[in-house]
């Protein structure tokens, strides 16, 4: 089987000179890339890990994360990527959930990981990448010269373990997601021959999203074919405008906030955009009104899809030739699907029974595919539960229309898509129950037009208890990760239930999507 080293070694032969990954003053050519990439192996190993075990990584965007993250998969490890922005006691669940042997670090969460590190059982290796590591650690780049270059001599097979990504899981808990290696390259596969990419030597991309995420699909496509990989440490609407005209930008990958962002630079029409081939978001879907200035100021070069960690990236693509603004009704109506389902994958819509249903009828969305998860980590309920009848079942509410395009209606589980993060209800409803004043709490989504959608809580107090708005949601972010705290807490004398007492969320969240067509965004 052609493993993930393979491709590597592909790209330094075919294009050893050209620079593939640049962040900040690093400029990595392929043969540099390849070289530490290898290094990072061998360490790994060096320090007694072995094929299967778990290696952590909790870096915020940076060119090591590359390294790492192929220097993991090539020495026939695990990578599990650790969201930055998680409050420590949910990096602490992940490392011993999935029994991690190592992890790598970054320096600004050196204090983080000191402070875990005693209860995290099975972490044997603490490395920080970048920064000064702390006087207890090694150096990272003294590692790296001590390690070998040379390809790692550990079999792959289809099967291996390749990633653990950890999703929140509707009962609280985050479920670790499981890929191996034939997940992965069918994946990457799916990038480099879905013709809407048309990824060439030349190009160009630019992430500005945490490349531990949906961004980072789009790094090995891109090296193998020889072309350059911006990592950027963040999002800066103006720094982007700026960077497209210095390195010929050809292809951004977005959310839709950073699009409306981009699209307020008050001076935007002075940049060279001309280079720009592709613009690819997701997460949520862009207004009409707005998917016009964006094409009238950056071109037809617009393109989204829709796909889950489970299932990884993309499984359904709405082309650049379907973003048409003056077309026929049908035509205008396909800017409110994900577009249509891709080379690898089987999307289809399903009923409770799970029966197939006809064009039309509203259903859940499922999939097969080669790039589908392997089931939940030492969760086997859980996967039964998703992959049951040898589909993918999303929880995700659609319907296709005869020509095969697919649209979302809702979420099964009121999952929450804010700024491109999934934020799960449950997850913020258990820390809001541990407020001393709180009796009830119901967590929901609604529209809003910076990050498509916002967290807002309602709430019931205990009798004799006060509490505010802002300490409510202090306290919600003291215990997790800022982006899934409520923007706006609602205090209410009762929350509104159904016969059997069940809070309902759809009561709540009905007035603030009034007269939209969709109940997700």
């Amino acid at each position: 089987m052609i493993n993930i080293r393979d491709y590597l070694n592909r790209a330094a032969m075919y294009f050893p000179n050209h620079e593939v990954v640049i962040h900040k003053e690093t400029r990595l050519t392929t043969t540099q890339l390849l070289d530490r990439t290898y290094r990072v192996s061998n360490m790994l190993l060096d320090l007694g890990l072995r094929k299967g075990d778990r290696v952590a990584v909790l870096l915020q965007n940076c060119h090591q994360c590359v390294e790492c993250f192929h220097g993991i998969n090539s020495a026939g490890l695990v990578l599990v990527p650790l969201n930055a922005r998680n409050a420590n006691a949910e990096h602490l669940y992940m490392l011993n959930n999935a029994e991690a042997s190592a992890i790598l670090f970054g320096g600004e969460f050196k204090e983080a990981v000191l402070s875990i590190l005693p209860e995290a059982k099975t972490v044997s290796h603490a490395i920080c990448v970048t920064g000064k590591p702390p006087k207890t650690m090694p150096d990272y780049e003294e590692l790296l010269q001590n390690a070998s270059p040379e390809e790692p001599q550990v079999d792959i097979s289809q099967e291996d373990m390749m990633t653990i990504r950890y999703t929140s899981g509707t009962t609280g808990k985050p479920k670790g997601v499981l890929h191996t290696h034939r997940n992965i390259i069918t994946t990457l596969q799916n990038a480099l021959m879905e013709d809407t990419f048309r990824i060439q030597e030349g190009d160009v991309i630019a992430l500005m999203g945490p490349v531990t995420h949906a961004s980072g699909s789009m790094i090995l496509p891109h090296i193998v074919r020889g072309a350059k990989v911006i990592i950027l440490s963040g999002f800066d609407p103006k720094g982007i405008l700026e960077l497209i005209e210095k390195e010929r930008v050809s292809t951004l990958y977005l959310v839709p906030t950073m699009i409306v962002m981009m699209l307020a630079q008050p001076d935007i029409e002075k940049y060279d955009l001309s280079s720009l081939k592709t613009i690819r978001y997701g997460a949520s879907p862009i207004s009409p009104e707005v998917l016009k200035r964006a094409i009238q100021v950056f071109g037809d070069v617009f393109i989204q899809g829709y796909g889950l960690t489970e299932g990884s990236m993309p499984l359904t693509l709405l082309s650049k030739k379907d973003h048409v603004l003056d077309g026929t009704e049908k035509q205008l109506n396909r800017l409110n699907s994900v577009g249509r389902e891709v080379l690898v994958a089987k999307v289809r819509i399903m009923d409770e029974e799970g029966n197939i249903l006809p064009p039309g009828e509203i259903g859940e969305i499922v999939v097969r595919s080669e790039q589908n998860m392997k089931g939940y980590w030492k969760n086997p309920e859980a996967t039964k539960e998703a992959l049951r009848g040898g589909w993918l079942h999303t929880r995700d509410m659609g319907y296709m229309d005869e020509e095969g395009y697919l649209f979302l209606v809702d979420r099964k589980e009121d999952m929450i898509i804010s700024g491109g993060f999934n934020v799960y209800p449950k997850e913020v409803e258990d820390v809001l129950y541990r407020h001393p004043a709180v009796l009830e709490a119901a967590v929901f989504g609604v529209p809003d037009e910076k990050w498509g959608e916002a967290v807002r809580a309602a709430v019931s107090l205990k009798a004799g208890k006060t509490a505010t708005e802002e300490e409510i949601i202090a306290h919600c972010k003291k215990h997790l990760a800022s982006y899934k705290k409520p923007q706006r807490v609602d205090f209410l004398a009762d929350l509104p239930k159904n016969a059997y007492g069940k809070i309902l969320r759809r009561v709540l969240k009905e007035p603030f999507w009034k007269g939209k067509t969709r109940k997700v965004n």
